[in-house]
């Protein structure tokens, strides 16, 4: 049985956009990794040498990781009005998400000039105060990454508005859900370990 050209286009489409944000996301968490081993090696060799400062990490950041996970709810409820058809509840749900998002960056924002308030900067004289490095490090990875998935919400807004996310259409809005819930998988993650790593 011959499938149709619009309909086996669609599917390389889906399997190609699909493949590339799995193959982002792959990429991005072998970073977060690499990030994560290189804060553990240099806090055993500088925790052997007393030269290791530790320190609390900014409440905003506790904040940060309350302010993704809500957000990922209002993804997913955006994708579950999608494959239902509710057409005109996506706009609202992904503008909910992008507020979230931004007071996620502003919380972000606020939790850096509190270290910088400490007197703990990207770059420090001390050699302990690395441990300080690697939070700007992680957290300024982790931004860069927000951004680009508020760039996709802002898409998502418009091209819902236009009603060009529905139940026939959820390429666009299952990147944007996935990338999302990715995102804030990361910063959970990301945080726990500097908590019990420190």
């Amino acid at each position: 049985m011959t499938i149709p050209n619009s309909m086996s286009d669609k599917k390389n489409i889906f399997n190609e956009k699909t493949f590339i944000i799995w193959l982002f996301i792959v990429a991005s968490s072998m970073l977060f990794i690499a990030f994560s081993s290189a804060y553990w090696v240099h806090k055993t060799d500088g925790v052997q040498n007393n030269a290791w400062l530790e320190f609390e990490l900014p409440v905003q950041f506790w904040i940060s990781a309350v302010i993704v996970a809500v957000s990922s709810i209002f993804m997913q409820l955006a994708y579950k009005a999608a494959k239902n058809d509710d057409v005109y509840k996506i706009p609202s749900l992904l503008t909910i998400t992008l507020l979230l998002a931004v007071s996620f960056c502003v919380s972000q924002i606020f939790a850096i000039l509190d270290l910088v308030d400490r007197g703990l900067f990207f770059s420090n004289s001390e050699a302990g105060a690395i441990s300080a490095s690697f939070v700007y490090v992680m957290a300024g990875a982790h931004f860069v990454h927000i951004l680009g998935g508020i760039v996709l919400i802002i898409v998502g807004i418009v091209k819902s508005s236009r009603l060009e996310v529905h139940k026939k259409n959820l390429i666009f809005i299952n990147i944007c859900k996935t990338y999302w819930h990715f995102l804030g998988i990361v910063w959970i993650f990301l945080i726990l370990f500097l908590y019990f790593a420190k």
